[in-house]
């Protein structure tokens, strides 16, 4: 299943020109801090209006231990993959600081190579291989994500570049699970804009992903039943051993299931006074939408009025639809930075 990893990250275009493969070159300036539990936080700041006090907006990005630059070295030609999206930077850098992270043990950029020509790889396929860091393996959880944040807001305080006003942290799919933990640990978030994240126990996404098959006919109900059984053997041995990280499903560290899959993001939201925006996508095969569903139900019944809810009707975890034959991108961003304008 690691092919699930890959569909958590935003991919670039292809450049045949030359190659963004430094921080600067995307207008980033890269900071480093070193602790004593989480080890080397690396991070990047936009280099516009870096000297002046704003805003901050923090950009949690998807799962895996990618680079947030991939440069691509194939037969005659050359490309640049990210795993940020940067139209979040290009539309964020004139009135926040932006704000990203690496993963644990993971530079800034790697190359990977291919045989194959410009005009047949598949990029999804080259990176398919790419071996995350031992490093990455070793500390990857939802806890190493909340506290290096914590860590990176701490210091752009402490060195002026916050105005105290607000800090937004935006998080996609796997970074739609940490935003709402974030927030109910550090108080200083303002606003917090979870995009096609997860509203229960990612478990959970399995055990229904065998009854929906069931239930269109795909398979038979006693074939989804073994199936759901047999998963929960795995989910018992994960609980069992959480700090393995010699042990894998589906691509993760047990580490990093036990830490997401024992934290409920629901229970973290409904704590929550701050503003919350979320969007799901119906067609969603990675982040289901029945599990976000359920927040918005929730809160319905808790009297909460601090949810914005976006349902992207017919799309996919890229938040793209198919509408008369033609594939539709929907960007969510304008609507999200107006909201944090009017809240």
């Amino acid at each position: 299943m690691k092919h699930l990893l890959l569909s958590l990250l935003f991919l670039s275009a292809l450049r045949l020109n030359a190659q963004p493969i430094q921080p600067i070159d995307y207008g980033l300036k890269a900071f480093s801090l070193t602790d004593s539990k989480l080890g080397v936080i690396s991070f990047y700041v936009d280099t516009t209006g870096i000297a002046k006090k704003a805003p901050l907006f923090i950009d949690i990005n998807g799962s895996g231990g990618l680079p947030l630059s991939i440069y691509v070295k194939g037969n005659g030609f050359e490309a640049t993959a990210n795993t940020f999206t940067t139209d979040i930077l290009a539309n964020t850098k004139d009135k926040y600081h932006y704000v990203i992270l690496d993963k644990p043990g993971t530079p800034f950029c790697d190359t990977v190579t291919t045989t194959k020509s410009a005009n047949v790889y598949d990029v999804h396929e080259v990176l398919y291989n790419y071996k995350f860091s031992d490093e990455y393996t070793k500390r990857l959880s939802l806890q190493w994500r909340v506290e290096a944040t914590k860590k990176v807001i701490s210091y752009l305080i402490k060195n002026k570049y916050w105005d105290k006003t607000k800090i937004v942290a935006y998080g996609y799919s796997e970074g739609g699970q940490v935003v709402p933990t974030l927030a109910v640990e550090d108080k200083r978030v303002t606003h917090i804009a979870s995009v096609v994240g997860s509203g229960l126990n990612q478990f959970f996404d399995g055990m229904m992903g065998w009854r929906i098959k069931a239930a269109k006919g795909e398979i038979t109900q006693q074939e989804a039943q073994d199936s759901i059984d047999a998963g929960l053997k795995n989910v018992a041995d994960v609980y069992k051993t959480p700090n393995a990280t010699d042990k894998e499903i589906g691509g993760h560290s047990y580490k990093r299931w036990a830490s997401f899959c024992s934290v409920v993001p629901f229970e973290q939201l409904r704590r929550l006074t701050i503003p919350i925006y979320m969007v799901a996508a119906t067609a969603d095969d990675s982040s289901p939408i029945y599990g976000l569903d359920y927040v918005r139900l929730e809160f319905l019944r808790l009297g909460k009025t601090n949810l914005t809810f976006e349902s992207c009707v017919g799309c996919n975890h890229y938040l793209s639809s198919i509408e008369d034959g033609k594939q539709v991108s929907h960007d969510y961003l304008p609507k999200i930075l107006d909201w944090v304008d009017r809240n």
